[in-house]
């Protein structure tokens, strides 16, 4: 996906229940205190369970309903990863969880996301 391509997210490892995504964080990616900024954390956390949503479903096209992300630490480290775990995958919607770790392994964040499958057509929509 370009925008994740964009940031420098890339999938360190696959599941059965998920998947790891890890990102070094460059300055441009970095709030006024100088730590990973919140909006990149988001990111991460959509990023890792989008991918893994997308991976567990055979590649059935999925997007975002809701997400919640609690952060818990200021990201001060370069090096992030994100572990995504699908917990329940319905008919129609998927709920998920994920944990952004910083390099030393200290939680930085930790979210929540429902998605729902597309039709293939609504994958493709222009805006």
């Amino acid at each position: 996906m370009p925008f994740n391509h964009h940031l420098g997210f890339h999938v360190a490892r696959m599941y059965k229940d998920g998947l790891t995504m890890e990102c070094t964080a460059r300055p441009e990616m970095t709030n006024g205190h100088g730590t990973l900024h919140g909006g990149v954390t988001a990111a991460l956390i959509d990023a890792a369970i989008g991918v893994a949503v997308i991976a567990l479903a055979g590649g059935r096209p999925a997007g975002t309903v809701e997400m919640k992300v609690n952060y818990l630490r200021p990201g001060r480290d370069d090096k992030f990863h994100c572990r995504s775990r699908v917990l329940k995958m319905g008919r129609t919607l998927v709920f998920a969880e994920a944990v952004v770790r910083d390099g030393r392994g200290r939680v930085v964040a930790t979210g929540q996301a429902t998605y729902i499958y597309l039709e293939e057509s609504a994958a493709n929509w222009s805006w």
